[in-house]
């Protein structure tokens, strides 16, 4: 004690700064022991240049496999949709540039793309922007209505209306009753067991479906006329102003109130709400849903059929790709065998992801509770349900699919929204575009 009390504040703050040197080098060599379980996992991405000889006399899939001399081993049966039902693209229509650049990507791993066409905003039709606009009307009604029972009970007042906290003011909590359906809770024990059907917000939009499939309108006009909007928030004027902006929602019911849905964002959770309902359609075991700016790991099938094995027969969703995760790596692997899989703590973006058919069921029908529905960007409405254990999710880590960023944003036009990359510290170990680049000299080629 005495030699302590002798050391000068100079010196106290030069020991603190050593032990938290220590701290940091010791903690790096554990999690670096780690994470070389796998020769990729977290190894250095393999350098452009080829030192290979690429015979000209090859299919493109072969000269592509060959362009680098790796130590990677071949998968134990090829399969054109990784083992799947089906490998869906979600991808705007008008957009030709990224489609083609996804159809080199399937010709180079020789897969089998489906598209399916995106809701876009900027054009007319059925999936376009009057769909997006009255998703959004339709939220902001869910919102302002009051159910009969809520008054009836007493739970909420007539003239409810909550302000931001004093100590959060960019929140409201609790800013709108909110209810899980009965629709999702009491099928999520067992979400096969039943047909989904219609409920919640598929009635939002079931007068555009009905007209575009063909089917009799009855049933959605009647929910129309028994479940009427103000009629003035179909002008142009309205529309411009402040009133008509709709908050996102966090967690289940608190309003952020800086940020505001937007047309780019609901077409996007529309557009993976239909990728998921494909699965249900289909009946597929299982899809693996992409966006069309992405990269993907060379060695992607034959690491999906090491890992795929160590998943339980009840999972959900799977992410093959994710950003702003930089928590999961330090989540313990899902067995001692696996070098990849790990289970969900917190990861957004939805650029490539598996759904089960199980979890197919889960999501449509969480994602269409009314008060739950289209309240905040896609990813965040997916991730807030597995942090709430409502979904069965695990992450390949690293990632197996990257998003590239190359073109503006189809959600926030004008950004390239590449920030999260600095920040998450995602990339492929042996990137498939780069292959390809050795091969044809870039992508604009057709292959």
């Amino acid at each position: 004690m005495v030699a302590f009390r002798r050391l000068r504040p100079r010196h106290v703050g030069l020991i603190a700064i050593a032990i938290v040197l220590y701290y940091i080098h010791t903690t790096f060599k554990y999690h670096s022991n780690r994470f070389s379980k796998s020769e990729s996992v977290w190894t250095e991405s393999l350098p452009l240049e080829s030192s290979t000889q690429i015979p000209n006399n090859l299919s493109f899939s072969a000269q592509v496999s060959i362009a680098r001399e790796t130590s990677r081993c071949t998968p134990k049966q090829h399969s054109r949709t990784l083992g799947a039902g089906a490998l869906f693209v979600i991808s705007l229509k008008r957009v030709e540039s990224r489609r083609q650049q996804m159809d080199v990507l399937a010709k180079a791993l020789d897969l089998d793309f489906t598209y399916i066409n995106a809701t876009d905003a900027q054009s007319s039709g059925v999936y376009g922007l009057q769909r997006v606009e009255r998703i959004i009307n339709r939220v902001r009604w869910q919102r302002d209505r009051l159910d009969e029972k809520d008054l009836e009970d007493g739970s909420v007042e007539a003239d409810f209306h909550p302000r931001p906290s004093e100590n959060h003011p960019d929140y409201v909590f609790d800013a709108f009753p909110f209810k899980w359906s009965n629709d999702a809770m009491d099928n999520f024990a067992d979400p096969l067991a039943n047909e989904l059907g219609i409920s919640g917000s598929d009635f939002w939009t079931l007068e555009l479906d009905r007209f575009d499939s063909g089917e009799g309108l009855d049933e959605a006009t009647a929910w129309e006329d028994a479940n009427p909007m103000p009629a003035h928030w179909l002008h142009e004027s309205w529309k411009q102003s402040s009133e008509a902006l709709v908050n996102h929602a966090s967690v289940r019911n608190n309003l952020q109130m800086s940020d505001h849905l937007s047309l780019g964002g609901v077409a996007c959770a529309d557009s993976h709400i239909r990728a998921i309902r494909e699965i249900i359609r289909r009946k597929l075991d299982s899809a693996i849903i992409f966006e069309d700016d992405v990269d993907i790991e060379f060695s992607i099938e034959r690491i999906l059929q090491h890992e795929w094995p160590f998943l339980p027969p009840t999972w959900d969703i799977v992410y093959l790709g994710h950003c702003w995760s930089s928590t999961e790596p330090f989540q313990p692997f899902l067995d001692p065998k696996a070098t990849y899989l790990r289970k969900t703590q917190h990861a957004l973006c939805l650029h490539a992801h598996a759904v089960s058919l199980r979890g197919a069921h889960k999501l449509a029908r969480f994602l269409r509770s009314p008060d739950y529905a289209y309240s905040r960007p896609i990813d965040h409405l997916i991730k807030d349900l597995v942090q709430m254990h409502y979904l069965e999710s695990y992450t390949f880590v690293p990632a197996l699919v990257v998003q590239t960023k190359e073109e503006e944003s189809q959600i926030k036009v004008g950004q390239m929204n590449s920030a999260w990359k600095d920040v998450s510290g995602e990339w492929l170990v042996d990137s498939t575009k780069e292959r390809i680049a050795l091969v044809s000299g870039g992508f604009d080629e057709g292959g």
